[in-house]
């Protein structure tokens, strides 16, 4: 086989699949429509203060959905101090607020094993006060 040979086979190989990728790709599909007319089928989260016309009456209390007054805030950062400094823990350990414990030992130890012997003892403060937290 030689180069033009080569050549020419390459250039049909590169052809069909130029080919074959316009046609598989769809062409003819629409974007969704968002549809502002249609009705909101989930229950209200608050229902809406009774309006009533220049009378005094007692105050109206919402009324909450049952799967927001289940929720509580959550605080997921673990602060601690070492050295009169106050630190979040897994920003010291370089992992997000709020990872798994396997996620959090895994980056510990990472970390121990990069670390010089000053730092091994602060790496060590930050893991126990996430032990802690749990």
């Amino acid at each position: 086989m030689n180069s033009q040979d080569f050549l020419t086979l390459n250039l049909v190989g590169a052809g069909a699949f130029v080919f074959w990728y316009l046609l598989s790709r769809g062409g003819g599909r629409r974007p969704t429509r968002l549809d502002m007319k249609a009705r909101d089928t989930a229950p209200p989260l608050m229902e809406a203060e009774p309006t009533v016309p220049a009378q005094k009456t007692a105050p109206v209390t919402p009324v909450i959905h049952p799967d927001r007054a289940a929720m509580k805030p959550k605080n997921l950062n673990v602060m601690f101090n070492y050295n009169g400094h106050s630190w979040d823990a897994y920003e010291v350990l370089g992992v997000p607020a709020g990872a798994s414990m396997k996620t959090v030992t895994e980056a510990y130890q990472t970390a121990v094993r990069r670390a010089d012997k000053e730092s091994i003892e602060f790496l060590e403060t930050a893991y126990k006060a996430i032990l802690n937290k749990i």
